[in-house]
């Protein structure tokens, strides 16, 4: 089957889902999306397993135009159309409107609802939503909300960064702080300066920040002298176990996407701020009950810290948890295997259903 898939983006963590897609025999992958680096992503280092298409979009007033896909579509009779939803992207929404003979083979796929609640956008929202075969949606609270206020038949598929083999045993090792790690962007909704402030306050507490723009942070002398706080830049692969060896448990202040899946690979518990907004993948903290906090309650973090220092088992069961529910259904293996479900039931006909 001819599948066209219209992304944001197809930056470094999607490689391992669109190369495990391309891997099933019935499957004839095209991907289009943006380049990475001008929205502050990184390319993977080479492609393979599917055909890609890379086309910037025209920007004007927070709008965006990518010029090139109705002649893409033109190009080949796709069996299947699976695109981002984000109704900034006006091309997208031009090329669904302008071809209805497509509609009972397109897919909606993504996060699906934007910040902007305008009742109007709503019903427009809901009308191409239900013209369409269906939703693939990154987590299952979109899924829920999906099929509860539109009525469609929405399916998550659990975005994931994560191989099944990508697992590793945890480690952890006795030492008298507690040491926290972060890996990820710098950005501001992230939060960051909270764990900078929380080993500034309590020499107990350690922690590492890793990733592009953490020396946008500011820490003094004096933390970074006694090694209370580290800062690294971008680290990848196998860079990265040394730093999740070391920790004790992971931690995010703010906002929270990929960095649950993450820690799950590699058998740490996840504490997260309570009070911010999250990417749909928070959810798999949720279901593994792992600790959620309000950071900017310095009461509340002392309670919680003083709690894990009096009983450090907690760490292992938080990793453990996590580890367990994250190789149940948060895995590459299993995004591909819902897709191609979907994919194949759009082929037949049908509406998509889980």
């Amino acid at each position: 089957m001819k599948v066209l898939m219209i992304l944001n983006h197809a930056p470094d963590y999607r490689e391992p889902f669109l190369r495990e897609l391309g891997t099933y025999n019935n499957i004839d992958l095209t991907v289009i999306a943006q380049p990475c680096e001008p929205d502050g992503l990184s390319e993977p280092d080479h492609r393979e397993g599917y055909n890609y298409i890379e086309i910037n979009s025209i920007r004007f007033f927070g709008l965006l135009w990518q010029p090139g896909l109705g002649r893409i579509l033109r190009s080949k009779r796709w069996d299947v159309v699976c695109v981002s939803a984000n109704l900034r992207h006006l091309s997208r929404i031009a090329l669904f409107i302008a071809n209805p003979g497509y509609w009972n083979k397109w897919l909606w796929w993504g996060h699906i609802f934007g910040k902007n609640e305008s009742h109007v956008l709503d019903v427009f929202r809901k009308y191409i939503i239900n013209s369409a075969a269906g939703c693939l949606v990154h987590g299952k609270l979109i899924a829920m909300e999906l099929n509860d206020t539109y009525l469609t038949k929405a399916i998550s598929f659990n975005n994931s960064e994560i191989r099944k083999n990508d697992f590793r045993p945890s480690t952890f090792n006795q030492h008298p702080e507690l040491r926290l790690l972060f890996v990820g962007r710098y950005q501001q909704r992230k939060k960051l300066e909270r764990l900078v402030n929380l080993a500034e306050r309590r020499d107990d507490v350690h922690v590492r920040l890793i990733g592009p723009g953490m020396e946008k942070l500011s820490v003094s002398a004096e933390l970074l002298k006694q090694r209370r706080a580290e800062l690294f830049g971008r680290t990848v692969g196998e860079e990265l176990y040394f730093h999740f060896d070391w920790a004790d448990l992971v931690a995010n202040p703010g906002h929270v996407g990929l960095l649950a899946m993450n820690a799950a690979k590699h058998g740490k518990g996840i504490v997260i701020d309570s009070c911010s907004d999250h990417a749909p993948e928070f959810y798999l903290a949720k279901e593994a009950d792992q600790p959620f906090i309000s950071f900017n309650d310095q009461y509340e973090v002392d309670q919680f810290i003083d709690r894990v220092q009096n009983n450090p088992s907690l760490l292992e069961k938080w990793g453990k948890k996590l580890q367990e529910k994250a190789m149940e259904e948060y895995t590459i293996e299993h995004m591909a295997e819902v897709h191609v479900k979907a994919f194949e039931a759009v082929c037949s006909g049908k509406k998509i259903s889980a």
